[in-house]
């Protein structure tokens, strides 16, 4: 099932080749990041303002589900030819469930971000920053955070 997934959004990201724009303002790719969240990638980027939206849903037949959904803000600092600096507030819910246990993580960041564009469309931005993690339960962490993306804009 995940390969056909996959594969579909390999498929719908290769077709909007020919309809690419160089500044264009939506990016679907893949992203991973404590405080982003992890998963398939929404990115609506018009002005130096932008949004992201990130969601995995995973589900292990007779084990249970993991699902991860991510929402940040971005804010672009320097707009270079190749490379450009943007700052980012991420927020991630994670949540687990299995036969007999279930738990929501609530995670939260700010830090910095590089996207570097590798060609006309595509681009792979990397994110470091410090971030809270499982912020409403008990045991709460607070540590430096890494975030990772690949990006095809349409």
């Amino acid at each position: 099932m995940f390969n056909k997934i996959l594969f579909s959004f390999c498929l719908s990201i290769f077709s909007f080749s020919a309809i690419a724009q160089d500044n264009s303002p939506h990016h679907i790719g893949a992203s991973a990041g404590v405080t982003t969240g992890f998963g398939l990638s929404y990115r609506y980027w018009p002005t130096k303002l932008g949004i992201q939206v990130t969601a995995l849903p995973t589900f292990i037949k007779d084990e249970g589900s993991m699902t991860s959904f991510g929402a940040s803000v971005l804010y672009t600092l320097n707009d270079g030819n190749k490379i450009d600096l943007y700052s980012y507030l991420g927020n991630s819910i994670i949540f687990i469930k299995d036969n007999s246990y279930s738990e929501l993580t609530y995670n939260a960041g700010v830090g910095f971000g590089l996207k570097f564009d590798i060609f006309d469309e595509l681009n792979v931005n990397v994110q470091f920053g410090y971030g809270g993690i499982n912020i409403t339960n008990d045991y709460t962490m607070f540590s430096m955070v890494g975030e990772a993306g690949f990006y095809y804009h349409f």
